[in-house]
């Protein structure tokens, strides 16, 4: 009893001494582990290796919005005001110079730093001692830090173009200039084969109910469920890891069984969060909103734990005002047609929303829509997504519409998957043609009905009239790109639609896709120039030596 009481103390704190009473500990990160994982004594006890996983877990809110600022100031959302320091004048011209604060890569390898060390010092106590920790322990503990390790490689990869890949346990920050780079088409099946393979004979597709871990004995509905949410899952990593790897059928045998969710409610884009209920994901508690979220990067600002989406995207003060959407990113949701056929306008995505008009100027709402007044602004706890129920559909689609799955892509882009069975009675297409399956999906609306807007199909083209290879892949084209208009809008804000642009525009070797969308945004004399630059697909990574 007394050694999981401890156990108890190091999750829920996730401090490197066990002399804090569970009841004053944090919710989320209270650590500071610049040093702790790299102190070769450590892991002198058992529990130490749970605030070590902690320690890892915390690296996670020093990125996350980092990805935010990088990935989404290169798509056409954002652009910066007067406020804004030239470093992020310097991104969003493609400009970046050396010493640039947001470019710095660091952050991502200061978490992968301390994952390969953590990974070594628990395999190495495992060994020393068998017995210390329970086995379904172990392998939480291992799988949940491979896939940290994993993510933010991808992430790497998808900013920079290049990683500098490592397993060693003793490499110093300072050192990582001296390791040679491999590129994002090399990096994608060393990851792949990390998550499957695994170390120490743990792979990373071990889950656990943290839960159960944290507070054993204690009703569900008295845990704190965050702990579920921290660490990015299995199966939408794998999905995009397949993805970028051109494996679609792997994409949706990996999807759909995780979005059926046994015929629980999680994830389906149903009615359960439509028209504007879906915002609330990003400004509620996120244990009340687990049919939308799947993986979060917590934030408590009681713990002075905060990260600065809304200190740079709102102009109420203390905040700084540093990014405002643009024109064209607006009128794209102004000139959506909505679901009766008639209006227009994205009403539960666009004006009031994702943006609104404040203080007499434009600002990203996204993330502010609960407390917006000067006093209250900042202590809205606002988590950052890392997957939602909108990403693993996005997945879902691309990889159902590059196998020429036409029917049910469409079905999960727009109206639901109800609606397409309904139509297609008798002519139904993988993965929609198993009735279990289909009565899991029922309830789904698709993304664009969600928000009452109206399907959206490429134009001059008809599913009946494919009958060439050609037509097929003109078709299949189209639609990937109305896959990625549709997560320019739906995904604002979210370090998604950037990455989305660059996928389809490499799928399909025409750098337009990406060129013509992000350069809109420039005003007449820069256009061009931004087009002829991002027509080079080296030139849409962000430029930072690692020296």
């Amino acid at each position: 009893m007394k050694n999981m009481s401890m156990r108890r103390s190091f999750l829920v704190c996730g401090i490197a001494t066990i002399a804090l009473a569970l009841s004053g500990c944090s919710r989320y990160f209270e650590v500071d582990t610049n040093d702790i994982l790299l102190d070769k004594d450590y892991v002198k006890e058992s529990n130490e290796l749970y605030s070590g996983y902690m320690g890892v877990a915390s690296k996670m809110q020093a990125l996350a919005d980092q990805t935010v600022f990088l990935s989404d100031l290169r798509t056409d959302l954002l652009e910066p005001t007067v406020n804004a320091p030239q470093d992020l004048w310097d991104l969003y011209n493609f400009k970046e110079k050396p010493g640039n604060s947001f470019a710095n890569p660091r952050p991502y390898y200061d978490l992968i730093v301390n994952a390969n060390a953590y990974l070594n010092k628990i395999i190495s106590y495992r060994k020393e001692r068998p017995t210390a920790i329970e086995e379904a322990h172990y392998q939480a503990l291992i799988s949940g830090t491979i896939r940290f390790k994993v993510w933010t490689y991808l992430t790497l990869g998808k900013l920079y173009g290049q990683v500098a890949y490592f397993d060693d346990p003793d490499l110093n920050l300072d050192k990582i200039g001296e390791i040679p780079v491999i590129g994002f088409d090399e990096l994608i099946p060393k990851l792949i084969a990390l998550m499957e393979s695994g170390v120490d004979g743990v792979n990373g597709l071990y889950e656990t109910n943290w839960g159960n871990i944290l507070y054993p004995g204690i009703p569900a509905n008295q845990q704190d469920l965050v702990w579920n949410m921290i660490c990015p899952s299995p199966a939408p990593l794998r999905m995009e890891l397949y993805l970028w790897n051109k494996e679609y059928e792997k994409v949706v045998s990996i999807g759909i069984p995780f979005i059926s969710d046994g015929g629980g409610k999680r994830y389906k884009i149903s009615n359960e969060d439509w028209n504007g209920e879906w915002i609330q994901a990003f400004t509620r508690d996120p244990i009340t909103r687990t049919r939308v979220l799947i993986n979060i990067v917590p934030y408590d600002f009681e713990r002075n734990q905060t990260n600065r989406l809304i200190r740079f995207f709102s102009n109420e003060e203390p905040s700084v005002y540093y990014l405002k959407p643009t024109e064209v990113a607006m009128q794209r949701y102004e000139s959506q047609l909505r679901y009766d056929g008639h209006a227009r306008g994205d009403r539960y995505r666009g004006v009031d929303y994702t943006y609104y008009f404040q203080n007499g100027q434009w600002v990203i709402r996204k993330f502010s829509r609960d407390r917006e007044s000067a006093s209250e602004i900042h202590k809205n706890n606002v988590h950052i997504a890392i997957y939602r129920d909108s990403d693993v559909h996005f997945f879902l689609i691309e990889a159902l519409n590059n196998l020429g799955r036409f029917g049910p892509a469409e079905a999960l882009l727009n109206d639901g998957v109800e609606l397409y069975l309904s139509r297609n009675a008798g002519n139904l297409e993988k993965p929609f043609d198993d009735p279990i399956i289909n009565s899991h999906f029922a309830i789904n609306l698709g993304i664009r009905r969600r928000v009452s807007l109206a399907p959206v199909y490429p134009q001059g083209l008809s599913k009946g009239d494919l009958d060439t290879d050609e037509k097929k892949q003109e078709y299949m084209e189209a639609l990937d790109k109305l896959v990625a208009e549709e997560t320019l809008m739906e995904s604002a804000g979210e370090a998604k639609a950037y990455f989305a642009l660059m996928r389809i525009a490499k799928r399909w070797n025409d750098p337009s896709i990406l060129a013509d969308i992000v350069s809109a945004k420039y005003p007449d004399g820069q256009k061009e120039q931004i087009r002829e630059h991002l027509m080079n697909e080296q030139n849409w990574f962000v430029k930072y030596p690692l020296q």
